[in-house]
């Protein structure tokens, strides 16, 4: 099982024997005989690639629940003597994950020799479970009740543009203005619909006229840096521009309510010492970072 994972996760028979030490002829051997054993093919192997059968995926799935549970129950002798040890799986927000996790692991990983992280930068909400996550940073409110949820902070929406983009449009005093301006458009916020706003003793969204769009955050904050519009960002994602003067803001008397942020991992198990000591470590550092983009009411 845990071989035909690793072939998996890796995507090539070659990689993984490299990964596992093992010899490829002695690897292809191993998976034909899981196959053999089981009765059904597992993989469709090309020249160039390998797929997953439908009985393969189905498989694949659960031999990762049951090889985590092997680590689960060898990680017991490990918390007697609170050592953390093997491997941390990790997503967040892309962009919150690039500027305010990964500085995170190099100190951790020198501290603690014996952990390995594999961390997973993505703006969709991902499966704990049925993806083995160990911990996720989340933001805004969560409705997964299994879940046990840390809170880290708050991170708030803020529209913004360059200088230039500024002097030569002007700036909006009133998000119904936006319809006039050259709006960028950050698929993960899901701004299809407009622009979140607080006005008028609501919040609701107001009508932009967007001439841009993109599912990466990066590349609408590079369009804005140019002078290409306006762009409402989350607090984290234009914190370097706006402080080295790339970028100005604007409307921050309509700012709506800040989304928290959590650090989330599945409940009903046994923390291991891994992730435990990850957390004693990570959140209070997290916790100082988000504390200056906490624009909560008081």
């Amino acid at each position: 099982m845990t071989y035909f994972v690793r072939i998996v996760e890796r995507g090539s028979l070659t990689s993984a024997a490299r990964e596992l030490g093992k010899t490829l002829p002695a690897l292809s051997r191993s998976l034909r005989a899981l196959e053999q054993r089981l009765g059904a093919r597992l993989l469709t192997r090309t020249t160039r690639a390998i797929s997953l059968t439908e009985f393969g995926q189905q498989y694949y799935e659960h031999c990762r629940r049951i090889l985590r549970d092997i680590e689960e129950a060898d990680g017991l002798a490990s918390e007697a003597g609170r050592i953390a040890q093997g491997l941390v799986r990790i997503t967040a927000p892309l962009l919150f994950g690039r500027f305010h996790v990964a500085p995170l692991v190099a100190p951790f990983l020198a501290a603690h020799p014996r952990v390995q992280i594999d961390q997973h930068l993505t703006d969709s909400i991902v499966s704990m479970v049925d993806d083995g996550i160990d911990l996720s940073i989340r933001i805004g409110d969560l409705h997964d009740s299994s879940l046990v949820a840390i809170p880290l902070g708050h991170v708030g929406r803020v529209v913004c543009a360059a200088s230039a983009y500024w002097s030569a449009h002007g700036k909006p005093q009133h998000p119904q203005e936006l319809k006039l301006h050259h709006c960028l458009i950050f698929r993960g916020l899901n701004q299809e619909r407009g622009w979140l706003f607080r006005a008028e003793g609501e919040e609701r969204y107001w009508p932009i006229n967007s001439t841009y769009s993109c599912n990466d955050g990066s590349a609408v904050i590079s369009v804005a840096r140019d002078g290409g519009g306006i762009a409402q960002m989350m607090s984290y994602q234009v914190a370097v521009d706006i402080a080295e003067g790339k970028l100005t803001p604007a409307l921050d008397e309509y700012a709506p309510h800040p989304l928290p942020i959590h650090a989330v991992y599945p409940g009903g198990r046994l923390l291991p010492a891994k992730v435990r000591t990850l957390l004693d470590d990570w959140v209070p550092k997290l916790r100082a970072v988000l504390s200056s983009f906490d624009k909560a009411p008081q």
